[in-house]
């Protein structure tokens, strides 16, 4: 069965070998990639590896105050590249060697065939599945969205903005640092990286969930210009909205239960309660810019102090906000273009931005909702309702709210089960019943046993899928269900059954539930359901610790005197014992009797090598593209200059 893959009007020309490597999936590793995956020689890989491991060293023996010259570190470094040069160049035993040339053959039999077929491959929206699809229809769907949005213009004079762009940015800024609107140190946070710069580029993927199977822009802007201006906005302004909005927002689908729990507890669920749920559409690029400009405008005026945000004036905020909207350009093909509304989703900064917009936009619901006692909620374009109304009454007030902006377009569900996030949710006679809503377009899948990942992940994927189904399955059936359904993919994606069966042991030894297991208890596992749905999720303490700090000072980066990180490329074959050989080293030179690390916690971080989805999706235009200056002013041509 092939679970990975989504064709749309066409044939791909891969033989069945090639499919079954395919349907791994696109977070699947192939192994032993520093032997097969690089055109440069072992030595130049060892030299990579090394040059970050002495980097991330230095750093940290010189926190602590350690020579990083003396005859003790002289010896260190020496005993590292050995070790790194030992296990590179090992030869790979016999049967993993022949398993990893296979798999890199069919991954270069099948890119060669995509560059010569007429077919686009991407990523479906939502989910990790791979697309296929013909790549004049592909076009067309982009040319369609282009269209429909209408939030982007060509730069029919082909000159690459990059330059002017750069230029508006470094211009602002000095701006604001010669009249003391913002403070050096911010004026560094802002400034953009000159060594990497380029401009964002564009890519789609693809809504298969949905009936028109429509497209969904996505601008990688990491090095654009502009970026670290959004990122500090994004920072500044995100704890602020996270706060006024607590109450409106979900987090997850966990959060969604735990409010429909209090809802029926207060006994407001009643045999004809109804659940409402729309999607808005595009909304990233359907938001006005100057409608954005101004809801941002009256949101600083109502929670700043003293006409300020931290230390940073409203009217500079807004002179910060429309640099990044005016410098939203991105290349696409061969072609350069300008987006004129809304922003750039994959911009730190458009989603408070949106956020923000949408906070106005909705007041009138929330109100409403708030009157009746019912819920409103919303997780980015996805809102959550309760209603006690006729289903012809709630849409009536929906309406309301509607008209009033052109710009917002909803797509609106209204019954007694209906599925939102992850969960179908369902008034059973005046019953809440939920469970895990398996969406078409992502479900199910899971990691290949095979792929080149550490162990433990493998681990935490049995973990997470089981803490997954007891947060959200309110019956102990429904959870039993979820149960057998992982364990029935583990096994067909090469999980060892005594693997599978060691790991989901130790989840309800973990939490006390063996009888939930092996009876089905049902009074039994209500407990476990009531303590995993309310044991906070790791976004939900990220949140937390953001909505209890100073809410108008940016976030600290706190140094953890007691851990020192270092990280290394991760891969099967010899280099398995490189964690366990470089922490005897470690210890060796620097874990002896008075010495200031002693006590220091050794934390190796693992790189991972190329997924497949990096192997065969090509989203990034030339370099050359990105990176040409070509000023159309004068003072723009001074700036690349200086």
């Amino acid at each position: 069965m092939l679970l990975s893959l989504y064709f749309v009007n066409t044939l791909i020309p891969f033989s069945n070998e090639e499919l079954l490597i395919i349907n791994k999936g696109l977070k699947y590793i192939p192994p032993c990639q520093s032997h097969f995956y690089f055109s440069q020689p072992v030595e130049k890989i060892i030299e990579r590896e090394y040059n970050r491991l002495h980097g991330e060293n230095v750093k940290n023996l010189t926190d602590y105050t350690f020579s990083t010259k003396d005859s003790r570190a002289i010896e260190y470094f020496t005993e590292i590249k050995n070790l790194l040069e030992q296990l590179y160049t090992k030869p790979l035993p016999t049967k993993l060697k022949r398993h990893a040339q296979y798999i890199y053959k069919m991954i270069k039999s099948m890119q060669r065939k995509l560059r010569q077929a007429n077919i686009a491959v991407g990523q479906t929206d939502k989910s990790k599945l791979f697309f296929f699809i013909d790549a004049q229809e592909y076009e067309e769907k982009i040319r369609n969205y282009m269209n429909k949005t209408n939030a982007y213009n060509e730069i029919t004079s082909g000159i690459c903005p990059l330059a002017n762009d750069l230029h508006l940015v470094i211009l602002l800024l000095d701006h604001l640092l010669q009249r003391n609107q913002i403070t050096k140190e911010q004026y560094k946070q802002m400034y953009p990286n000159l060594k990497a710069l380029e401009l964002a580029h564009i890519y789609f993927n693809l809504k298969v969930h949905k009936p028109e199977m429509s497209v969904r822009p996505i601008v990688a802007s990491i090095n654009a210009p502009a970026r670290k201006i959004s990122a500090f906005l994004d920072e500044l302004l995100t704890p602020i909205y996270n706060y006024v909005a607590k109450d409106v927002t979900f987090i997850n689908g966990v959060d969604v239960i735990r409010k429909l729990k209090e809802y029926q507890e207060h006994g407001y669920l009643t045999t004809t309660t109804l659940f409402v749920i729309f999607d808005v559409a595009d909304l990233y690029t359907m938001i006005p810019r100057n409608g954005a400009i101004t809801a941002l405008t009256r949101f600083c005026k109502k929670y700043s102090v003293n006409g300020k945000i931290g230390n940073i004036k409203i009217d500079t905020i807004i002179q910060l906000a429309c640099v990044v909207l005016d410098t939203n350009s991105f290349a696409y093909k061969d072609k350069y273009y300008r987006q004129i509304k809304g922003g750039a989703m994959g911009s730190p900064f458009t989603m408070v931005l949106a956020n923000i917009y949408m906070l106005e936009w909705e007041q009138k619901l929330i109100q409403h909702q708030q009157r009746h006692h019912e819920i409103y909620g919303r997780y980015i374009d996805d809102v959550f309702m309760t209603t006690n109304l006729s289903k012809e009454e709630i849409l009536k007030e929906i309406d309301k709210t509607t008209v009033t902006d052109s710009n917002i377009k909803i797509t609106t569900s209204v019954n007694q089960s209906l599925e939102y996030l992850d969960v179908t949710i369902e008034n059973d006679n005046g019953h809440l019943r939920t469970s895990i809503y398996h969406k078409s377009a992502s479900e199910p899948y899971i990691l290949p046993y095979e792929s080149d990942h550490p162990r433990h992940l493998h681990i935490n994927i049995i973990h997470t899928g089981l803490v997954r189904a007891a947060r959200l399955c309110s019956t102990v059936e429904d959870f039993d269900m979820e149960r057998l359904s992982l364990e029935m993919i583990l096994l067909v994606n090469g999980y060892p059954p005594e693997f599978i069966r060691r790991h989901m042991t130790s989840f309800f030894i973990k939490y006390d539930a063996m009888n939930v297991c092996t009876e089905l208890t049902n009074e039994l596992y209500q407990q476990l359901h009531h303590t995993l749905l309310y044991k906070e999720t790791r976004r939900e303490m990220e949140t937390k610790i953001q909505r209890e700090d100073n809410l108008i000072s940016k976030k600290k980066k706190y140094e953890h005197k007691d851990e020192i990180y270092l990280h290394y490329t991760f891969e099967n074959g010899p280099l398995l014992n490189f964690k366990k050989e470089y922490r005897q080293i470690w210890e060796k030179y620097y874990v002896y009797p008075g010495s200031r690390l002693k006590n220091t916690r050794l934390i190796l971080g693992t790189i991972l090598n190329r997924t497949l989805q990096s192997l065969l999706i090509h989203k990034k235009p030339k370099r050359d593209m990105l990176r040409k200056m070509e000023a159309t002013t004068e003072a723009a041509r001074r700036t690349i200059n200086e």
